[in-house]
């Protein structure tokens, strides 16, 4: 099987990782790549967000499934642009992929189908948007989303009605280019946050879907949640207190309304959807839509995967998927990111890496190699993940495998998971105060 991974990061290793794991011979190729990727198979460089080149190597080559990890690709419309080949793509199409792409999309596609959601408005001019500030009702801190896509970085709690101002004003000069040039206003939700990945097999004639576990993603670059927001800093699932009946809640008030909408709407979807979740006094609600896995949350799902990678994501692709409870190791899986220097506002590159004989799975994410040396190429550079019968005992292997990978100025989060692990010991509930 010849499958084209679109990626370079952390994700995609993941899942190259799992897809050369299939008991037939699978013939990688990762675009643009990275050393490490290269390792795994060969790498082409090509432009993920001009889909007519990626058509093209796709034409001369006639991958048997492609798969895309980043959501700009998707944005741009490379799903279209190799499903028009012929070609099976994991990927949604680009109308679908809108509802990453813009968040006053994804908001009004969420208010239309019913699906619980803060309240929001969607502002386009800046007296209106500073008058908006001056007599909110909803509390703070008040969510400001630049619209379109800026790489994780669009999303400001401002915790005051000067903070607001500033942000703003910030966003509709254009901060984030033409993506902050419109802004969705959000009331905000207090609760546990939780990342839910859902496969979707959607057109005009069946909808089909299967749940993935629910994962808990640490953003905050310090223990204790403390500091900065982050890409992630670990991550890890299934949530030990998440019972079977608040999964099935998350399924009818926040998966099923979403797939019927997908097919109400037109919507053709042939991927994944990364439903971020708070879970509120009121039960589940959704906080946003992403169209491809996340990260580090792919790097637990794969642990936890016990079917070929391969042939279910070409399920999807080809518009087969059966819906089923997927099969799934009795697990809790955990990663723990390993970040540079200076990470999240920078990143110190090229310093040398030292690794060992991690007793876990190393998968790199910012690295490149020099004369035989890792180095250092991003802001989160590595990650250590494992799976284990519980989450007690996956802290225990990763923690005892951190002193295998060390450079000067590594940073790393050692909680990963604590807060969950101490909340299930007190025989607590997703629904009690987290």
């Amino acid at each position: 099987m010849k499958i084209l991974l679109l990626g370079s990061g952390g994700r995609e290793y993941a899942l190259a990782l799992k897809l050369r794991a299939s008991a037939r011979p699978v013939e990688l190729v990762s675009a643009p790549g990275s050393d490490a990727l290269a390792e795994l198979g060969a790498c082409v460089r090509l432009d993920l967000e001009n889909p007519s080149e990626v058509a093209t190597w796709c034409a001369s080559n006639r991958p048997d499934l492609v798969v895309a990890g980043p959501e700009v690709p998707l944005v741009a419309g490379v799903g279209d642009a190799v499903r028009g080949l012929g070609i099976p793509c994991f990927g949604h199409d680009a109308a679908t992929a809108h509802l990453e792409g813009s968040k006053a999309f994804a908001k009004a596609f969420m208010q239309r189908h019913g699906i619980p959601c803060a309240a929001s408005h969607t502002v386009v001019e800046l007296a209106a948007g500073e008058a908006l500030i001056r007599t909110w009702t909803h509390g703070f801190p008040i969510v400001l989303k630049a619209d379109g896509l800026a790489a994780g970085k669009g999303v400001v709690l401002a915790q005051s009605e000067a903070e607001a101002l500033v942000t703003f004003r910030a966003f509709m000069a254009g901060q984030f280019g033409e993506a902050s040039k419109t802004v969705v206003f959000e009331a905000p939700l207090v609760g546990m946050e939780l990342s839910l990945h859902v496969l979707v097999d959607v057109d005009a004639n069946h909808a089909s879907y299967a749940l993935l576990p629910a994962c808990q993603d640490h953003k905050r670059i310090f223990e204790q949640d403390q500091g900065p927001n982050t890409g992630g800093m670990g991550a890890f699932g299934p949530l030990p207190f998440l019972r079977p009946q608040d999964i099935e809640l998350m399924r009818t008030r926040l998966v099923e309304p979403t797939v019927r909408g997908l097919q109400v709407d037109g919507l053709n979807a042939r991927g994944v959807l990364f439903l971020g979740v708070m879970w509120t006094a009121q039960g589940p609600e959704l906080l946003e839509y992403n169209v491809r896995f996340g990260d580090p949350e792919t790097q637990v799902l794969m642990q936890l995967l016990d079917e070929d990678l391969g042939r279910l994501l070409l399920e999807v692709a080809e518009g087969r998927l059966v819906a089923r409870d997927l099969k799934l190791k009795p697990h809790t899986a955990l990663t723990v990111v390993l970040a540079a220097e200076d990470y999240p506002e920078g990143a110190r590159k090229g310093v040398p890496i030292t690794i060992g004989s991690p007793a876990v799975t190393l998968i790199h994410a910012g690295t490149r190699k020099q004369d035989g040396q890792w180095l250092t190429n991003g802001g989160r550079v590595l990650n250590l993940a494992t799976s284990a019968p519980d989450l007690a005992a996956a802290r225990a292997a990763i923690e005892g495998s951190l002193s295998q990978v060390h450079w000067p100025g590594m940073q790393v989060r050692r909680d990963i998971g604590l807060k969950a692990l101490r909340h299930a010991e007190a025989g607590k509930t997703v629904q009690d105060p987290w």
